[in-house]
């Protein structure tokens, strides 16, 4: 299993990011749309309703640092 280095989403309706930083930091949007939890334990998303959606930017301690993310 992959070792969690960040826990995030973004929400495709209003775009925001949004980051879990700890084991139960459930976490939502600001329009309700998506929550992450589970912060660098495991990856729980979930949608406030069937027309929300989001992206995936979790990032795994294996990976490339992006630019700009640390």
């Amino acid at each position: 299993m992959r070792k969690i280095r960040v826990n995030q989403v973004r929400c495709n309706r209003c775009g925001e990011i949004i980051v879990s930083r700890s084991r139960h930091d459930l976490r939502w949007c600001s329009c309700r749309g998506v929550a992450v939890d589970g912060g660098t334990d495991y990856l729980r998303r979930i949608t406030g309703d069937g027309n929300a959606s989001f992206t995936a930017l979790s990032e795994y301690v294996d990976d490339p640092v992006r630019e700009g993310s640390e």
